[in-house]
């Protein structure tokens, strides 16, 4: 036990010097929550993370789309109103009405698919590898490992979004606002190539804007 007053004083002072350090060391700890809370989420809203999913019931996208055949480039497709088409601008506009064509629905191959045109991975036989295989309205199939006519060299059908290679199902991939998608198989040109679809349909070739920014509504 302390003996003198100023031993007394000390001791009952010590706990609250702990205290206070204590209360210190948990306002620190607080405030560093919620500068640090506050710059994460400023960071978030200026740099949000990239969209993975399709387009949503309600949302209106745009996505530019250039198609390449063995040195052609494939006409636009032509205006055929859905939830997922075109307006014979080099765009595809995406604005789904029911889950049939949101989310997951909403790919590319929907898309295409609108236009009596097949695009995804047929599936290998005996344990072979799938190949990814694009179909017109007309029946012409161009798979990987097929020729350009005249050539002997084998190319495959292929995707890239803003230049960059997608792997995977190009049918399956699902396209945001402002991409710029490009489908070819073999080398590329703008020779020009009638629209399969527009051709079987008897439906007058699109000669509307072309590029890779969405154009207007």
């Amino acid at each position: 036990m302390p003996k003198t007053r100023q031993q007394r004083r000390a001791r009952a002072r010590g706990p609250l010097k702990k205290r206070r350090r204590g209360g210190l060391a948990f306002l620190v700890f607080i405030l560093i929550i919620v500068i640090g809370g506050g710059y994460l989420v400023t960071l978030f809203r200026t740099n949000p993370p990239p969209l993975t999913r399709g387009a949503s019931v309600g949302e209106h996208w745009h996505a530019s789309l250039r198609i390449y055949i063995c040195g052609k480039r494939v006409g636009n497709f032509p205006t055929v109103e859905g939830e997922i088409h075109s307006h014979g601008d080099g765009f595809i506009h995406l604005h789904p009405a029911t889950p049939q064509f949101s989310g997951a629905n909403a790919s590319l191959g929907a898309y295409l698919r609108h236009y009596e045109t097949g695009l995804g991975v047929v599936p290998g036989e005996d344990g072979e590898p799938g190949k990814a295989t694009l179909i017109f309205p007309d029946g012409t199939q161009y798979s990987d490992g097929d020729r350009c006519p005249g050539s002997d060299k084998r190319y495959n059908v292929e995707l890239e979004n803003k230049g960059e290679k997608v792997e995977g199902d190009p049918g399956a991939f699902l396209p945001h606002e402002g991409d710029a998608l490009v489908l070819a198989f073999g080398p590329r040109g703008e020779e020009p190539m009638p629209n399969p679809y527009a051709r079987s349909k008897g439906i007058p070739e699109p000669t509307g804007p072309t590029g890779d920014q969405p154009a207007p509504d």
